[in-house]
């Protein structure tokens, strides 16, 4: 769950933008693909304070979250306010994470940080071809006119998306992901107060203190390389449409996810330029490792052995997508 918390944080943090697509005033000849690629550009340069609820069938969290963004550079925190205490910081691609019960902190580099960074990452990205966009009108939601968007799915290969954009700033209020595009909905992300602009109170400087690390706080950093895939013996899974690998790097060192290991890990990612997967491949050798399947709202995990390695697939696409990528992807 914590993981699984953290993961969500992330992936809704940098959101903002003015009302949009062909759904609102002001882009009417956007498509999928540049409306997402808007969505990135925009939050920028906004900020914002508030507080964030997460609702699936089987659980409800929350986490207060911090957003400054000069244009150049993204600083962000999460705390969450559910289970154990931990503090996340964000300063452009470096990632701080405060483990408070250990008075540890993690340091670790990603390059998948955003809502949809594959659309930024891709040019040939296809994301038009299996998701039409439609309006879903207005709601009020922490206090605010809304303007919602569906992102419906074109196959059943991906969710189905519902986004609410506030009418005065842009930013997103609210996120649906769907089974199918008639629902049901399968989890739900929403601001229940936030404050934007001069309102947050927050300043870069404020920001910058916050990242400063307790003196009887461990250290402890990951180092991650970039890798050739290929090269290393493995293919990519191709029996998916529209998900391409995006990114990969291998870490060495433990992680506040993985604060016993010691062996070499790698992070490959597939996009189709919204949903997203993530596979965590490590030796064999690592632990007492065996095969998983568990779901948790719109979120599948699968881990299984490939060749002499463990696969552990990660993401919020469909069951049967899961499957079919980790059962795509080979060694040797």
């Amino acid at each position: 769950m914590r993981r699984y918390l953290a993961l969500v944080c992330y992936a809704l943090l940098a959101l903002s933008i003015g009302t949009s697509g062909a759904l609102a005033q002001g882009h009417s000849n956007l498509g999928v693909r540049d409306w997402l690629m808007d969505i990135n550009r925009s939050s920028q340069s906004h900020v914002f304070v508030g507080t964030m609820v997460i609702r699936s069938a089987r659980e409800t969290a929350s986490a207060k979250i911090w957003h400054f963004g000069t244009g150049t550079d993204q600083f962000e925190r999460v705390d969450l306010l559910t289970g154990v205490a931990q503090t996340t910081f964000r300063r452009n691609n470096e990632v701080l994470i405060f483990d408070h019960g250990q008075k540890k902190v993690f340091i670790e580099t990603r390059n998948d940080l955003g809502l949809f960074p594959a659309v930024l990452t891709q040019p040939g990205n296809t994301v038009d071809q299996h998701y039409v966009m439609q309006s879903l009108g207005h709601q009020r939601i922490a206090g605010q006119l809304a303007s919602g968007t569906a992102l419906l799915a074109t196959d059943a290969w991906r969710h189905s998306f519902r986004i609410w954009r506030s009418q005065a700033d842009g930013v997103v209020l609210k996120w649906q992901t769907l089974a199918t595009p008639t629902g049901p909905v399968l989890e739900e992300v929403a601001y229940s107060e936030i404050s934007v602009g001069k309102a947050s109170g927050l300043s870069a400087d404020a920001m910058r203190q916050w990242l400063q690390i307790p003196p009887d706080y461990q250290v402890i950093r990951q180092v991650s390389e970039a890798v050739n895939m290929a090269g290393l013996g493995w293919t990519a899974p191709t029996g998916v449409p529209g998900f391409l690998p995006t990114s990969v790097v291998r870490a060495y060192g433990p992680s506040v996810y993985a604060p016993e290991r010691q062996v070499p890990m790698v992070h490959w990612v597939f996009s189709d330029g919204l949903s997203s997967v993530s596979f965590f491949i490590e030796a064999t050798t690592a632990g007492n490792v065996q095969p998983a399947s568990v779901s948790l709202g719109a979120t599948n995990c699968v881990r299984r052995r490939v060749g002499a390695y463990w696969v552990t697939a990660v993401g919020e696409v469909p069951s049967t997508t899961m499957h079919a990528l980790i059962d795509g992807i080979r060694w040797k």
